[in-house]
Formats: structure tokens, sequence, C-alpha cells
């Protein structure tokens, strides 16, 4: 009687280690691949499954740009300030009209007046300043250099920067969110072959993130053609980003 019951301890404890071993090495697996482990059971049969996380990336071409400018005038007057500011304004409204930019695709991002002083010796009134700074839309990206130029000719007399975007993202969107779910089937495979099976099914998809992106400030990328004798204005195809978690069973 004691044999019997000494010889099932021993199997017990050989079963209770077999199972932590089972479990550290399905840890490890889980560690060194980035995914989730899980068991589900299915008409009483023992499942294992994965979740992993895929991405996926579109490059599209940009059309639109968004010209980033300021005029700034100064005057011991704050009056005389603010006019000159509201002409030359005025005026570059004109210029844009006559390059077909629509008044609705001119918008004033902020507008500041301020004093300015000179502290080297003690303080000094120096006058007024008058920012306005204004975003431009342009929808033909070949145009930009030109109405850069024309702008600046027209009295704006700092350019902050230019960004290239794209109207609508969700027909690139809609690719990418498929590339990123065969990004995750292709990780799911791996690992189920990693571990002695064959064959996958989905059991659900999560989307976890999107990214339409606009061109950054690069001035060093891909050229494109620019009118004859305006600065020539560069730009990059912009990336639009998807990421989901799906589910697997493994089978």
């Amino acid at each position: 009687m004691k044999k019997y019951i000494l010889t099932l301890s021993i199997l017990s404890i050989l079963i209770l280690t077999l199972g932590l071993s089972i479990n550290s090495f399905s840890a490890l697996l889980v560690d060194a691949c980035d995914c989730d482990m899980f068991n589900t059971s299915i008409n009483h049969n023992q499942h294992s499954g994965i979740i992993l996380t895929g991405t996926g990336a579109i490059k599209i071409k940009p059309d639109f740009a968004s010209i980033n400018l300021s005029i700034e005038t100064r005057n011991i007057n704050l009056e005389q300030a603010q006019q000159e500011n509201t002409r030359i304004v005025e005026s570059l409204i004109k210029v844009l009209k006559t390059q077909n930019i629509d008044e609705q695709d001119i918008n004033t991002n902020w507008f500041n007046i301020y004093p300015e002083y000179d502290y080297s010796f003690g303080q000094r009134f120096l006058g007024h300043r008058v920012s306005n700074q204004l975003s431009i839309k342009v929808r033909d990206i070949f145009t930009v250099g030109k109405i850069i130029d024309l702008s600046t000719a027209a009295g704006a007399n700092i350019i902050n920067g230019v960004q290239f975007g794209v109207e609508d993202n969700s027909k690139a969107y809609n690719n990418a969110l498929i590339k990123a779910v065969e990004d995750a089937k292709q990780k799911a495979m791996v690992l189920s072959k990693l571990i002695g099976f064959d064959n996958i099914r989905i059991v659900a998809i999560k989307e976890t993130n999107h990214h339409f992106g606009f061109t950054r400030h690069d001035y060093s990328a891909v050229p494109h053609m620019a009118s004859a004798g305006y600065t020539q204005v560069l730009h990059n195809d912009i990336e639009v980003f998807a990421t989901v978690k799906v589910v697997f069973d493994i089978l």
C-alpha cells in the first residue's frame, strides 16, 4: 500500500514538473516572439492560439501643399504698423487669386501685436511689431515654388515651411490594413510551425492604430518640375500606416 502511494506521489510530481516545463517553454516563446499565448477548448479538444500585431504601410503621391508664411511690420506708431501689415496682406491675397488660389484656401494661423525693447542699456522702446501668419493651400503642387516667390515679392517676409499632403487617404489606408493583416498572418504561420502546427484560423481582428502623414519639411528629396525661374521645392511620397492586432487559432 505504501509503495502504491509512493508511486502515485512520484507520478504526480513528474506530471507537475512536466506541466511547469511546458508552461515555461510557452512563456519563453511568447517573450522571444513578442506575442501572447492563450489556450481555449473547442469540442472538448485542446487548441493553442496566438495574438499578434501586424503593420502595413502604403506610399502615395501628395496632391496638395500647405505653405506657412508670415507678414511682419514694425513702426513706432502702432496704427501705422497695423495699416502697413493690412496693406501687404491684401496685396498678397490679390496676387494669390491670380494663381487660382481660392480665398477659402487662405487662412490666418495667428495674429500678434507686441512692443519691442532694447535692453542693452536699461530699457529703450523700439516700436511695435505686427505679425500675421497665413496658411496657403496650393492644389497644384508643381506651382509651390512660384507661389512662394510671388508671395515674397508681394511683401511676405518670413517663410515658415511647406508641407505636402493628400486630400483623401481612405483608399490607401484600406490597402495598408490589408498589408497589416497579411503581416500578422505570416508571423502566425512561422510561430505555429515552430510549435508543431500546420494550420491557422483568424478568430478576431482589432484595428489598433492608424496614421495619415504629411511629408516632413524636406527640401532634399524627390524633385518635381518647377516653373522656370522660380524656387524649386522638393517633396517625398506620403506614407499611410495601419496597425492591427489579430487573434489566431492554431489547428
